[in-house]
């Protein structure tokens, strides 16, 4: 106490000799405050971690395969590689089972069955793509997309940078890599983890006061949800990095300062305070997916290469696709979901019209203009708050 004392009477005393030194006279300090380390997401009891997050990574692990071996490449031209894939996708492994985990909130329980039908869709939609079904399912795959016609988008087949379209000119294996990115890992950070369900559970809270640990854990349940939290938000953070847009400015500090201070506040159980932080990450999230959204739609990357390249910019177009679908998983603070799914199928139903990615004059139309990706971005902002103007460079 008598070190902090002399610390803040030093302090003190530079601040007073500084005023004193004369009228408008600037005077520079030697002294310089300690900057204090970043946090980290580091929690222990009795000497071991009380932190598991392994589930995360072994459900993600079937999901990524299935997007690199099979969508990404369109590889399931044969019903071999079909079989492959839908089996991955319902058995997965470590017992973990994807198509099980998809909108398992109570928030998304009743949209379930049309969500699961987006996913079957989409499966056969890029098997179809990779020519299953087809008297010759590779020279179908190798055809370059035209309007009304799938195929692969980039220089030759031979490319590293390509990617395998529908009729539309959709490239249906970037829809799944990031509407999965809703459907399991946004819902189960925000309406399954971080839920009212859990953190104002009485009984939650009591065995977490009295510290009753899980059977054969280090941990109790309230503080092994909110570790699956950041579990799940860990593969959203390189979303929420601003790449210089002013709207998600500092976003990943706020996020991962949250879940830090959350976590930390179990300590004393401070369950006001965990309430506040889980609050903020609901706000931050939600302005990720849509401004991220935003930006694939109309931001100064995807217009450029729309004028002068148009298929170059369906793999954006298709990412904007996924995450429009993925927003309807983000809720707000009064624990509503920003936008319903009737809704968002109607909005994506602006890039699906007519000859979709490749009606390049409607998609590049004015922002007051209906089906253009301005019009399209501005309706997504005004259900989330984000103005078009904040996702400019």
């Amino acid at each position: 106490m008598n070190c902090i004392k002399h610390i803040f009477s030093f302090c003190l005393l530079m601040g007073v000799t500084a005023c004193t030194q004369g009228i408008n006279e600037t005077i520079e300090s030697a002294y310089q405050f300690p900057v204090l380390p970043e946090p980290s997401y580091k929690f222990s009891r009795n000497g071991e971690s009380s932190v598991n997050t392994l589930e995360c990574e072994f459900l993600k692990t079937p999901i990524d395969r299935i997007f690199s071996r099979y969508m990404n490449e369109a590889r399931m031209g044969t019903q071999m590689e079909y079989d492959k894939a839908i089996r991955m996708f319902c058995e997965g492994e470590y017992g973990l089972k994807p198509q099980n985990e998809i909108a398992t909130s109570s928030l998304r329980l009743t949209d379930r069955e049309k969500i699961l039908k987006d996913f079957s869709s989409w499966f056969d939609t890029s098997a179809h793509i990779s020519g299953l079904g087809q008297e010759k399912p590779y020279e179908h795959r190798n055809m370059e997309a035209q309007r009304g016609i799938t195929g692969y988008v980039g220089v030759n087949i031979g490319d590293k940078d390509i990617c395998f379209v529908d009729k539309k000119g959709i490239a249906v294996a970037e829809v799944y890599k990031y509407a999965i990115m809703g459907a399991i890992y946004l819902d189960k950070i925000l309406n399954v983890h971080l839920s009212e369900d859990v953190i104002d559970n009485s009984k939650v809270r009591s065995a977490h006061d009295l510290t009753q640990l899980s059977v054969g854990h280090n941990y109790t349940e309230l503080e092994h949800h909110w570790d699956l939290a950041y579990g799940y938000y860990r593969f959203w953070e390189s979303i929420a990095q601003s790449e210089g847009l002013p709207a998600l400015k500092d976003s990943p500090r706020r996020i991962f300062h949250s879940f830090v201070r959350g976590r930390t506040y179990m300590e004393t159980s401070r369950y006001d305070e965990i309430k506040l932080q889980a609050d903020t990450i609901r706000h931050e999230l939600g302005r990720v997916v849509a401004v991220r959204a935003m930006d694939l739609l109309a931001g100064a990357n995807t217009l450029a290469n729309l004028k002068e390249s148009p298929k170059q910019a369906f793999r954006l177009l298709s990412q904007a696709y996924g995450l429009i679908y993925a927003s309807q998983f983000a809720r707000n603070a009064q624990g509503k979901p920003f936008i319903t799914y009737e809704e968002t199928r109607k909005l994506l139903q602006t890039l699906e019209q007519e000859g979709g990615l490749w009606d390049k004059e409607r998609l590049l139309g004015e922002e007051k203009a209906e089906g253009s990706l301005r019009h399209l971005a501005a309706q997504i902002g005004e259900r989330f708050g984000v103005l078009l103007e904040e996702i400019k460079k």
